[in-house]
């Protein structure tokens, strides 16, 4: 059975606002509503982890939801690795696949999903990637050190799919080796362990900065 971690702890300061841009308003719902409906028909448990001030708020948000009873939400820890993993440890035993997926990329379709989902299920460890379309530039005290072969780098994107065991012993190394990843698949990848790649879509951006949120907009 599969599980989803919505990671919506952060705190956004690059979207300049005076909430978190995981709760801005896109359609007049928050924006990690259109991240978790996307999941709704799929998870058999999801984790919506959210900063301590937020949760009396989110509480009130989802409590007419239709799979409310599917819902746990988790206070986020001091970085994002600490909240997903605190989300990770609410599961019961009854998942085995589980999905961690920004609150913030609100535009990811179904056939996204299932990609992952599949692609999980055969290799253990599965997440999205777009290709490097832009010249890369390695670049130090304002000067260009030299050009980066963009042919074997690819753009990482969410949502991650992991055996969810695997993705256990992976933090639990991490911790023990007081490392911090920027993603979840790396923490994967210290364990020496493949992690497979499929088709990302160039839709599912991370809402950054204001104008991302404006410009997508009906």
């Amino acid at each position: 059975m599969i599980g989803l971690v919505l990671a919506a702890a952060g705190s956004g300061s690059r979207f300049e606002s005076s909430i978190p841009k995981q709760f801005a308003k896109l359609r007049a719902k928050p924006l990690y509503f259109h991240a978790l409906e996307a999941f709704a028909h799929l998870a058999v448990q999801a984790v919506v982890v959210v900063p301590e001030s937020w949760k009396e708020v989110v509480e009130s948000q989802v409590a007419s939801l239709p799979y409310r009873d599917r819902l746990i939400l988790e206070i986020g820890g001091p970085q994002r690795q600490d909240s997903v993993y605190r989300g990770l440890c609410r599961f019961s035993e009854q998942i085995e696949l589980v999905l961690i997926h920004d609150a913030a990329r609100p535009f990811l379709s179904e056939q996204l999903i299932s990609r992952v989902v599949e692609g999980t299920r055969r290799h253990r460890a599965c997440v999205p990637v777009l290709p490097v379309s832009d010249t890369l530039k390695e670049t130090r005290s304002e000067r260009i050190v030299r050009t980066v072969e963009r042919e074997s780098l690819a753009l990482v994107q969410t949502p991650q799919g992991f055996e969810i065991n695997l993705l256990k012993r992976a933090f639990r190394q991490a911790i023990e080796d007081n490392f911090y990843g920027t993603d979840e698949s790396v923490l994967v990848e210290r364990l020496n362990e493949v992690v497979h790649v499929v088709p990302g879509e160039r839709a599912n951006i991370k809402v950054t900065w204001q104008e991302d949120l404006s410009e997508t907009q009906p």
